[in-house]
């Protein structure tokens, strides 16, 4: 499943539905929204299970996403609707209750995968300046095979004159 898991209810069932499936991964459990959502701060877990009925409003999904988290939100009460405003919020899934272990299990699963990639796309990638010529170079290449060829339509597009785009095509070693 994931490294940690934090789980905020007050609902036994609830616990002891995700201590079943969490096997190998810390558990830290909140009875209450203020006391999650500072557990949340305080042990960065990779997925937080928020229980709409017993937690408090779904206005708080928002933070914890902020947090880094993947969000599961378990909602009653409200429903689907409920479930979708948790959505639009920025959770990754939503739980309908009466619970099925297999759908709770898979929305976990789901919310964590998503931050993993969250961490993978939001790694800064190493900064590789580029030349005047060379972004030159690739709008002359792409403009030249968009027109499949054809210079004069090229040097158009390209706002130069067709003498002045041979003379780049030369000077570049393009070979199109």
């Amino acid at each position: 499943m994931t490294e940690r898991v934090l789980v905020v209810t007050g609902d036994e069932t609830l616990v002891r539905t995700v201590a079943g499936m969490a096997q190998g991964a810390e558990l830290v459990r909140e009875r209450d929204g203020a006391g999650g959502l500072a557990a949340c701060e305080g042990t960065q877990p990779d997925v937080v299970i928020w229980d709409e009925d017993v937690s408090g409003p779904l206005a708080v999904v928002s933070q914890l996403v902020a947090s880094g988290a993947g969000v599961v939100v378990v909602v009653g009460r409200g429903g689907v609707a409920a479930g979708v405003r948790a959505l639009r919020e920025g959770a990754e899934q939503f739980v309908v209750r009466p619970l099925d272990p297999e759908h709770l299990a898979l929305a976990v699963a789901r919310a964590a995968e998503a931050r993993r990639w969250r961490g993978v796309t939001t790694q800064e990638l190493p900064y590789r300046p580029r030349t005047l010529d060379d972004v030159e170079r690739d709008q002359i290449e792409r403009t030249l095979r968009h027109h499949g060829g054809n210079r004069t339509r090229a040097a158009r597009d390209l706002g130069i004159s067709r003498a002045t785009l041979i003379n780049k095509i030369r000077a570049y070693a393009l070979d199109l």
